[in-house]
């Protein structure tokens, strides 16, 4: 019985692992495609996402929202406090609903059905002088 509960907690670990390392891969992409010249400065208010995102090595995670060129927001009340420390912040979302709630939500990667979502609104990246990579083309929608 031992041995069944090491393997099941080696088990975790390593899936756990495999999805710390998937989720910073996606975002070091997602967000130096979207930073091209410069290391970006990264503010995420979700702690889950923070202990993830703290060990890339290609996004600097700041601790406060007025020092960073993006924020990574998961909920509706992240995104209005942060509007209120840093109205001019662009934003990426990890949820569908919050793409289009406030205008400077540039993006979003989410979840759905079980098959990630990637997608970029074409006015906003323009309002911020973003051009991303042609690999991205076919996640910009227009509103």
């Amino acid at each position: 019985m031992k041995k069944v509960i090491i393997v099941l907690i080696l088990m975790f670990n390593y899936l756990f692992a495999l999805d710390r390392d998937s989720t910073i891969k996606i975002y070091n992409k997602i967000i130096t495609s979207i930073f091209v010249t410069k290391k970006p400065l990264v503010y995420v208010a979700n702690k889950e996402y923070h202990d993830i995102l703290k060990f890339s090595k290609k996004i600097t995670i700041v601790n406060r929202a007025e020092k960073a060129s993006i924020a990574i927001v998961t909920t509706k009340e992240e995104l209005d406090n942060l509007k209120k420390i840093n109205p001019n912040i662009m934003i990426f979302v990890t949820k569908e609903n919050l793409l289009f709630y406030d205008t400077s939500v540039i993006g979003a990667f989410y979840w759905k059905k079980g098959r990630s979502q990637l997608i970029f609104i074409k006015n906003r990246l323009e309002r911020y002088h973003i051009h991303l990579p042609k690999e991205y083309n076919q996640f910009i929608i227009e509103l």
